[in-house]
């Protein structure tokens, strides 16, 4: 995958949905390297969902890149994989 090894303890976290994008923002903070997998490269913001079924808004406007959100964090990385067991 492409990871580059480190003497940090390396954490993973599947899937970039509200847990996923918020235990990785709060192991930034530890000395840990966070390998983020998920099947897509963005995270949809569900609760506003209906407003785009409905006109409301564009889809644009509730899915943002999961590399984006998490950028400025130091140790992370981001991997577009299909879990398929663990």
């Amino acid at each position: 995958m492409n990871i580059p090894r480190t003497s940090y303890p390396r954490v993973i976290i599947i899937g970039g949905g509200f847990a996923g994008v918020a235990l990785a923002k709060k192991l930034s903070k530890q000395e840990v390297q966070v390998v983020l997998l998920d099947k897509h490269n963005y995270h949809t913001f569900q609760p506003l969902l209906y407003q785009v079924s409905t006109g409301g808004l564009e889809p644009d406007s509730i899915a943002y890149p999961i590399r984006k959100v998490l950028q400025d964090f130091p140790n992370f990385y981001f991997r577009l994989a299909n879990v398929e067991y663990i």
